[in-house]
């Protein structure tokens, strides 16, 4: 074997045999040292501050010094997997493709989102994207959302607690939320008409008394249960889903109060009315689902054939199809018994069209649960009723979880279709905020706002579905990780 000799020999042997202990934290690293050092080359390019920090430098050679500080972190990041990246040489074609559609991927979206785009149409109208018009102009309905706010606090933090993690995995991304959700309350706020006074310190006070209870939740409950045996966990989290529907009821009750000139349905909007389609149209059609799945797996046609029915025709015709049914014929059929509003026939049809899908999620658990479970449940003396809500449901449930969950998450993205109608949901009113005169035009951002909002609510229910399937002990049944 031939001795090195210089250095080049000995950099060529060093690196054929590196491999980092810690190759995740060496992975995180490298993606993160790329974006900093080609947002770097593009402030310098741009004459733009580094993060609102001046440049002690703006020569053109640091542009391409930095690019070149952010291919050689890809490299690197090629480098740990090249076993499996660089490989043969179809991969190794497919590799550099790859990498090269990404960096310019990375390169044309910080170049839009950190120097081209103006985000003051978020900033100025952040209250509006958040509830709508009609409570960004009547600031004192406003008091009407913060009681359900603090059950929602209440909620997520004993949810947390009772997981069994460590606290760091809650306390550090609650805490840098926490700080820009302070930010975002109380920070340059623009009042909207005539009565929309704002008030800075009275929000405050109500962020801060949600954040307390939030912690205050989590750590009592993680005092409580981190070490609780699993049929302690199964109660409090059946109290917890109890609290939920509990706190959806109270919510529409504080808004619009029968006897009481509330706020109607109808005006509300932003997130908050996407949220309330949402979790409604999943408790209702939870319900439903469970029904129809029952139904069609019947054998009395009394039950099955219609159940089927209702499935087939529903899940024949896409959900922008039921909703103008709901918006233009559904009125006509319930006008003789209830005076719906075009945010309650909106919710039926959601309702509706998820409980369909849910049921032919859940009569596929249902079927996959053994017949001996069935047996020695009736052998038991347990009636036809409680073996499918106590035995059977449960077991469908925890087989068919990771789907059911997929149709969550659809159904919360589904909510943004409703701006169709002409309601003020966030999608609705980020296309009508680049008609002010100040922001004339500014569509992409308003619109790629709001459409991110989406996403990381739709991947934080991802990650949430992910700690309920280990919890179950599905990651190791059937490897359903992902959602």
């Amino acid at each position: 074997m031939k001795q090195p000799t210089s250095l080049a020999d000995y950099l060529s042997i060093w690196f054929s045999n590196y491999e980092p202990v810690q190759k995740t934290l060496h992975t995180r690293i490298s993606i993160f040292a790329a974006i900093i050092f080609l947002y770097t080359a593009m402030g310098i390019d741009k004459s733009r501050s580094w993060f609102s920090l001046d440049l002690p430098f703006n020569d053109p050679l640091f542009v391409d010094l930095f690019t070149l500080f952010s291919i050689v972190s890809f490299s690197y990041l090629g480098y740990l997997y090249r076993d499996d990246l660089f490989n043969t040489m179809s991969n190794t074609a497919i590799t550099l493709l790859c990498f090269y559609v990404i960096f310019k991927f990375l390169e044309g979206t910080m170049s839009f989102i950190f120097f081209s785009a103006n985000w003051e149409v978020i900033w100025v109208n952040r209250r509006m994207l958040a509830v709508g018009p009609y409570f960004t102009s009547h600031g004192e309905e406003i008091a009407r959302l913060w009681p359900s706010v603090y059950m929602i606090a209440v909620l997520l933090g004993c949810g947390y607690g009772s997981l069994g993690e460590k606290q760091k995995n809650f306390v550090v991304p609650f805490t840098i939320f926490a700080f820009c959700l302070v930010i975002g309350a109380v920070y340059n706020i623009r009042p909207e008409g005539g009565s929309g006074h704002y008030d800075y310190t009275l929000t405050l006070q109500r962020v801060l008394l949600t954040l307390f209870l939030t912690y205050a939740s989590f750590f009592i409950s993680h005092y409580f249960y981190k070490d609780a045996e699993e049929y302690q966990l199964n109660s409090f989290h059946q109290i917890l889903s109890v609290g939920g529907i509990l706190a959806f009821i109270l919510t529409i009750y504080f808004i619009d109060p029968p006897g009481d000139e509330g706020v109607q349905p109808g005006e509300w909007g932003g997130l908050f009315l996407n949220f309330i389609l949402a979790s409604s149209a999943i408790v209702l059609g939870f319900g439903v689902g469970i029904v129809l799945a029952f139904g069609r797996k019947s054998t009395l046609p009394l039950f099955s054939w219609p159940s089927t029915i209702i499935i087939e025709t529903v899940r024949s015709g896409p959900l922008v199809a039921w909703l103008f049914i709901a918006y233009i014929l559904l009125p006509d059929i319930l006008m003789p018994i209830w005076d719906a509003d075009r945010v309650s026939r909106t919710i039926l049809i959601l309702a509706l069209f998820s409980g369909c899908y849910l049921a032919e999620i859940l009569r596929g658990g249902l079927q996959a649960v053994p017949a001996g479970q069935r047996e020695a449940a009736l052998s038991l003396g347990l009636s036809t009723t409680q073996t499918n809500m106590l035995i059977v449901l449960p077991q469908a449930v925890r087989i068919t979880m990771p789907a059911i969950v997929s149709n969550i998450i659809g159904l919360w993205k589904d909510t943004s279709l409703i701006h169709l109608l002409g309601i003020h949901d966030a999608f609705q009113v980020a296309k009508v905020l680049p008609a002010q005169w100040e922001f004339v035009g500014l569509y992409p951002e308003a619109l790629l706002f709001v459409g991110m909002i989406f996403w990381v609510l739709s991947f934080y229910l991802s990650k949430i579905s992910q700690r309920i399937e280990k919890g179950l002990g599905l990651r190791n049944e059937s490897g359903g990780e992902m959602t």
